[in-house]
């Protein structure tokens, strides 16, 4: 039986908006992509595909924020695809994922918002640092942290159990811009570490039954940027050393994909 590749959790930011050209904060502002936008992710689609980056039948899941903006780059990431290679894919709509709840910062730029916060007062010892501070009446890092963790758990369980079944599975992740980048900084273990309840939030934040939820004893949270750089339409790929989902890591590679008999740095002996 051929061995299945690592698996690998592949993040896609959607494509340009007005405000993510304009580089104002959107966070639950609905906002559809441009005209530019929709050509750039069709042209993303046929390259990734066509050039065998992704392997289509090698995709299980795709998570989802749910705004506008990231569930349109996913029908258009999918559009060159067979209608049978699309139906094999589940889609699940998680509101873990969407973007940093940026209360009075929402479609601000960062200088208006650094003008904002000077105005009231703060940031006279350091400047702010949105991975440390959080946005007043929008979202702590803690609360950012905390759900971001919660989709991160699920797929890496998701890619466990594929794992040990001998599936190929490619999990795609959907999202935005300091969603992501984010995302990427607590799969590496960035940031601290936190107890937590575990307990699910009330609603719940997917309707799928085919993905468990995982009762969380500890989170994390980022204190600081984590130097990670994703433009409109970007994708980037994260997976795991030595074939061992206890070791996530960043794939530097890409979308590259290495034939699993020629995964040697990943072998079991490696250190």
């Amino acid at each position: 039986m051929p061995k299945a590749p690592t698996p690998r959790c592949i993040i896609v930011r959607h494509g340009q908006t007005e405000w993510s050209k304009s580089g104002q904060y959107t966070g639950s502002t609905d906002l559809p992509l441009t005209e530019y936008g929709v050509g750039q992710m069709k042209r993303t689609s046929e390259c990734i595909f066509r050039n065998k980056f992704i392997d289509p039948n090698s995709i299980t899941y795709i998570f989802t924020s749910p705004r506008t903006r990231a569930r349109q780059t996913v029908d258009l990431i999918l559009a060159s695809l067979t209608q049978e290679q699309r139906e094999r894919i589940r889609v699940v709509v998680d509101e873990d994922l969407r973007e940093w709840e940026y209360g009075d910062y929402e479609g601000l730029l960062t200088s208006q918002i650094v003008e904002l916060r000077k105005s009231r007062g703060l940031d006279r010892e350091r400047p702010w640092n949105i991975w440390r501070d959080g946005c007043e009446n929008g979202e702590s890092t803690e609360q950012f942290g905390l759900r971001l963790s919660r989709a991160i758990a699920r797929i890496q369980n998701l890619h466990r159990q594929h794992q040990a079944q001998g599936i190929a599975s490619d999990i795609m992740v959907f999202a935005h811009g300091h969603a992501l980048r984010y995302f990427a900084g607590l799969w590496l273990k960035h940031g601290e570490e936190k107890p937590c309840d575990g307990k699910k939030p009330v609603p719940a934040t997917y309707q799928d039954e085919t993905v468990p939820y995982v009762a969380l004893k500890t989170y994390r949270h980022l204190v600081d940027n984590p130097s990670f750089l994703l433009d409109a339409g970007g994708i980037g790929v994260l997976s795991y050393a030595h074939h061992n989902i206890d070791e996530p890591a960043l794939a530097l590679a890409g979308a590259f994909v290495c034939p699993p008999e020629e995964e040697s740095q990943h072998g079991a002996t490696e250190s």
